[in-house]
């Protein structure tokens, strides 16, 4: 006969709930005091839990308001003296004020954030949804300004005339200049003037004036002889009664005007041609007049005008005026002019941007593996025939190869250009499927997405070329 366990196991359950009942009518339950029921102790499954563990915890805790901290500052060491020490002396009050400014300053900065914040979108929202006419605008804005910048940048009308010149044209007996820029040849260094004559004398009494300028600053076709005399030649002869019946409408004498060819130097702390657009060059011009008793007249230039086109030629004032025996000199400056200059740097830096450009695309085809294609080769042969073109656009460029501008754009260009254009064309002879990406360039551009797969490596791409597709049953 087999026993039956299942009594013994009901005798447990029914001992086990009455002293359950039993605990929780005391006033420490076992499940509160930490101990465990009587019938774990008789079976020797856990031990009692020591009497003073088995307390419960208080009714109520303990004020922590003695330990949270209050609004009171706490006394610093030495408060007492700074206070003796400095009568005005506020304490926290100041802090206070200090934080409230900066919290109002935060405060302010997070409004003025938050409101260019809805201006932006408000902005962007507005430019969407008339996207036709604000594209008509910034287009036109950017006409205007161009023609703004360019029509300041213009070169300035010839101006050699001085507050002194004024003071001569009011003399009795005084010959008025007028001249006219025509233009300026830096290869021939040459500054082409015409002049036009006003004589100021008595009708009754009208003298007969000789015009005399330095021959030996002067560029003439071929010189007879060449000295240094005291009184050059005259350069214009002025008959006095003859000015004033052509003043009076008679015309059968002839005009009083001429015209010069003035030397240009870049010897007095210039710049030759070498330096284009940069180059720099000084004239001189040296007038007086006498009349046939040697007798010094007034001269003077009263108005000056012209453009010599890619020129600037400005008076220097500081060393121009009236010498002794009423000797005019005046010094010009003669340069390019400004958008002469900007065009110039604009082109080297174009032909530096596009050689880069080519230099950077052979890098990292060569040595970091990216895929190229034929149609890449032919840019750098149709680029080196474009710089030479470039370099003859430059408006007053000296002819000929061999200034700085050359040396520092053009010919390093030109070199690299080659250079690099020989090592693409080595790259379809040399390596196999050249318009395919190597695995290299497939890591770096991984790397640069995050770690995402970008467009398949060559080995990637050769492997899956021959798998074939899997067909449905």
């Amino acid at each position: 006969m087999s026993s039956n366990p299942a009594p013994a196991e009901n005798n447990l359950e029914q001992m086990t709930t009455l002293d359950y009942q039993a605990a929780r009518k005391t006033d420490n339950p076992p499940h509160r005091a930490a101990t465990s029921p009587d019938v774990f102790r008789e079976k020797e499954i856990l031990q009692a839990v020591s009497a003073n563990r088995s307390r419960t915890l208080p009714a109520e805790l303990p004020s922590l308001a003695a330990y949270l901290p209050s609004d009171t500052p706490l006394p610093t060491p030495g408060e007492s003296l700074l206070k003796a020490q400095h009568s005005d002396y506020e304490g926290p009050p100041q802090v206070e004020a200090t934080a409230r400014r900066s919290v109002f300053t935060h405060l302010e900065l997070s409004k003025a954030r938050s409101w260019l914040g809805d201006a932006g979108q408000k902005t962007l929202g507005f430019i969407e949804s008339h996207w036709i006419v604000c594209s008509t605008l910034f287009i036109l804005s950017i006409v205007a300004t161009s023609f703004a910048v360019g029509f300041a940048l213009r070169l300035g009308s010839f101006d050699a005339a001085q507050v002194l010149d004024e003071n001569i044209a009011e003399a009795s007996t005084s010959v008025i200049l007028q001249a006219n820029l025509i233009s300026i040849d830096s290869d021939s260094q040459s500054m082409t003037l015409d002049w036009f004559i006003g004589y100021n004398c008595n009708p009754q009494n009208c003298p007969d004036v000789n015009i005399y300028f330095d021959q030996n600053l002067l560029r003439a076709q071929s010189l007879s002889s060449v000295a240094n005399n005291a009184k050059p030649p005259p350069i214009f002869f002025l008959n006095g009664t003859d000015y004033i019946t052509w003043n009076n409408s008679d015309f059968r004498t002839s005009s009083p005007e001429f015209r010069t060819q003035v030397a240009i130097t870049n010897f007095y702390g210039g710049r030759s041609a070498q330096s284009y657009p940069f180059d720099k060059y000084s004239a001189t011009l040296v007038f007086f007049a006498e009349a046939l008793d040697n007798s010094t007249v007034a001269i003077g230039i009263d108005l000056t005008e012209g453009i010599a086109v890619g020129f600037n030629a400005a008076l220097e004032t500081s060393i121009s005026g009236l010498a002794s025996n009423g000797v005019l000199i005046k010094n010009l400056e003669v340069t390019r002019g400004q958008v002469i200059r900007m065009y110039a740097v604009l082109i080297v830096v174009a032909i530096w941007m596009v050689t880069l450009a080519f230099i950077m695309t052979c890098i990292v085809v060569i040595f970091f593996g990216k895929g190229i294609k034929p149609d890449i080769l032919v840019v750098p042969v149709a680029t080196l025939f474009a710089f030479t073109s470039l370099r003859g656009t430059m408006p007053g460029a000296p002819s000929g190869f061999g200034r700085i501008i050359d040396f520092v754009g053009i010919l390093p260009c030109l070199a690299l250009l080659t250079f690099s254009s020989v090592l693409l064309s080595a790259i379809f002879l040399f390596r196999r499927d050249p318009e395919k990406n190597r695995p290299r360039w497939e890591n770096i551009m991984r790397k640069m997405h995050g770690g995402k797969p970008t467009t398949p490596s060559v080995h990637r791409q050769e492997s899956m070329a021959f798998k074939l597709p899997s067909s449905s049953v």
